[in-house]
């Protein structure tokens, strides 16, 4: 089938929607655990192996999947992503026996998985410059509503029609999307049916690596998330614990960060223009470090100043994967897909390991000294980071008249 001649902005709306959808399969299920355990009469540890898988699997499959689209191209991927994610969500709709329901469940991650890369992989395609900023902004914003939505609209569901009751709700939306795709996913550059070999892989893998800006990216970008996931994780046990706080305001107090992290991305769009993309690193990293800090010093003993710190770091959130996503875009061209892939990768394992390194080290010292180490720590990386690529443009800079005489 060919897919019809669109306008690129069409096209990046499209692919945020699809984006929009990988990250409202995985957080819908959330209030639905208590009714999967009681459907299925498992333990609420076996129900909990199921987000576990999800997520896992989410983030191998970053790195398998960015090499694909880079050998296969972008279309080949989402059609065969789209057919696999059909097929998976009628299974979990369907099955009655939790083994069955989990192998579906695990299907549903496979097919979902290549949807926020190809999204942030055709976005670098199809735009270049401040249009590439602005896009991947959009991009940004559609995530970052997701897992605000997704709850809301999973219990709403849940409660009406049981747990099958999202699945087929899900089902829906994924035969529309396979549909839409097959019609609207222009054909990409990239698929040159290139052979796909264990060499060229090692070459992708080496010439990101090799990159100052790909490095300081990926290493910001794995501390950033494992900071965010651990503020997320231990802040339902602040407000209940230390605030005496019921579970209703609880829900209501993750909203500042939730609409700040919106704000973030759409000032993103703004301010890019204006704004040099490495002066945008120096200040959104450093304000990140610096609202981590004031949580850090602050969360124990004013509700006020907790929100406005978790404000100010949900801007940065808001504001700062967009900008990184960007930085990649414009740094890799033959291999962009492994890089965005090795990019969510390393964004998944910070997600992963900040919730059980926090924990551990929360029961070692108070709350206080680790969150305050973690700004501290984040800001000495950020500045390490930026003297580095600084470095490397100059390296760059004097080399560039050399390579011109060698030419001539």
């Amino acid at each position: 089938m060919r897919p019809m001649k669109l306008n690129a902005s069409f096209i990046m709306y499209f692919v945020c929607i699809s984006a929009f959808f990988a990250s409202l399969n995985q957080n819908i299920y959330s209030p639905i655990i208590p009714l999967i355990r009681d459907s299925f009469h498992v333990s609420v540890s076996m129900v909990n192996l199921s987000v576990s898988l999800f997520i896992f699997i989410t983030a191998v499959m970053q790195i398998i999947v960015g090499s694909i689209v880079d050998f296969k191209g972008s279309r080949f991927v989402m059609m065969a992503s789209m057919i696999v994610t059909v097929i998976a969500t009628i299974g979990c709709a369907v099955a009655r026996d939790f083994g069955l329901f989990l192998f579906f469940r695990v299907l549903q991650a496979l097919g979902t998985a290549a949807l926020p890369l190809i999204a942030a992989t055709t976005i670098g395609s199809l735009f270049q410059g401040t249009k590439r900023g602005s896009a991947m902004g959009t991009y940004q914003m559609l995530l970052s509503l997701a897992p605000a939505a997704a709850p809301i609209l999973g219990g709403f569901i849940g409660e009406r029609y049981n747990y099958p009751g999202i699945f087929w709700f899900l089902t829906v939306l994924s035969v529309l999307l396979l549909f839409g795709n097959a019609f609207c996913f222009p054909q990409s550059h990239a698929e040159k049916k290139t052979n796909l070999s264990a060499g060229s892989l090692l070459s992708h893998y080496k010439d990101i690596f090799k990159n100052r800006t790909g490095n300081a990216v990926l290493i910001l970008s794995y501390l950033l998330f494992f900071i965010y996931f651990s503020v997320i994780v231990y802040l339902p046990i602040l407000l209940t614990d230390h605030y005496h706080l019921d579970l209703q305001i609880v829900g209501l107090l993750y909203l500042p960060i939730a609409v700040s992290t919106v704000a973030g991305s759409v000032l993103f769009k703004w301010i890019q223009k204006r704004l040099s993309l490495g002066r945008l690193f120096l200040i959104g990293n450093l304000t990140a470090a610096a609202s981590v800090v004031c949580f850090g010093f602050t969360h124990s003993f004013s509700l006020f100043a907790l929100s406005a710190a978790l404000v100010l770091f949900g801007v940065t959130m808001g504001l700062i994967p967009p900008l990184f996503s960007t930085m990649m875009a414009n740094e890799f061209d033959e291999n962009r897909g492994s890089a965005m892939g090795m990019f969510n990768f390393i964004r998944y394992t910070g997600m992963a390991c900040g919730p059980v390194l926090s924990g551990v080290l929360l029961g070692m010292s108070s709350s206080v000294f680790v969150f305050g180490c973690f700004g501290i720590v984040y800001a000495a990386a950020a500045l390490l980071m930026i003297a580095i690529m600084r470095k490397a443009a100059q390296t760059k800079t004097l080399q560039e008249p050399n390579k011109k005489a060698a030419r001539s």
